[in-house]
């Protein structure tokens, strides 16, 4: 291990491994999902570092063909002594830093779900469990109905307070507010009580979006 800190070793290193370790830790900030095993992790890193090799040698071609269509302009002049050192940050840190967000905005935008249908394969969504889906993409808060097989039905709203956990081995959500339904309207309990459900047992998560808001929080829907 301290071998890598050599620094033949460490540039080494550096392109073929950590630049994609940057590009996929990058894209994951924008995907929820589970991480992937760490055998899988070495393998990207290395297969998003060469891709990441051709894309800054292709940069560095054109790089080299401008200086050649202006001779009075130069990189390793402008930069000086320092051009080696810059070039180097470029091409480990800054350019995997950049492919890693272009890639995980596109993922996030599902951009690449047209031209998987023109070329007729399958599109597999980066968020692995629906329910990863369902909580990462809520955008604006909304009533929640939590059944369970054994019966109960708990009423609640899910807000900018409220939390559903990413755990693989556990999933539990934290509802800010719970209600209580009164002749098929939404009444928020009294005394007011939020709540920590584990979801094990649990069949269903029905997900309704507020009416309006007033002054005194959202209004229940009925």
């Amino acid at each position: 291990m301290p071998d890598i800190f050599r620094p033949d070793t460490f540039d080494f290193f550096a392109r073929y491994f950590l630049a994609g370790f940057i590009i996929a830790s990058v894209r994951s900030r924008y995907v929820i999902g589970e991480k992937p095993a760490s055998s899988d992790v070495i393998y990207e890193a290395i297969i998003l570092s060469l891709l990441n090799q051709l894309i800054f040698q292709t940069l560095a071609s054109v790089v080299g063909w401008v200086e050649l269509l202006m001779p009075d302009w130069s990189f390793k002049t402008w930069l000086g002594q320092s051009a080696a050192h810059f070039s180097f940050q470029i091409e480990t840190l800054a350019l995997p830093a950049l492919l890693g967000l272009a890639s995980g905005l596109a993922l996030r935008a599902e951009w690449n779900t047209p031209i998987l249908k023109r070329l007729a394969m399958p599109i597999i969504h980066p968020t692995v469990r629906a329910y990863d889906y369902a909580f990462g993409d809520i955008t604006t808060d909304r009533f929640v109905i939590v059944t369970y097989f054994d019966g109960t039905v708990i009423y609640g709203y899910f807000g900018t307070q409220s939390l559903a956990s990413s755990a693989s081995d556990r999933g539990d959500i934290f509802i800010e507010r719970l209600y209580d339904l009164v002749d098929g309207v939404w009444t928020p309990t009294e005394p007011p009580k939020s709540a920590l459900l584990i979801l094990k047992d649990l069949r269903s998560i029905e997900f309704i979006e507020p009416q309006r808001e007033n002054d005194d929080g959202p209004e229940a829907a009925k």
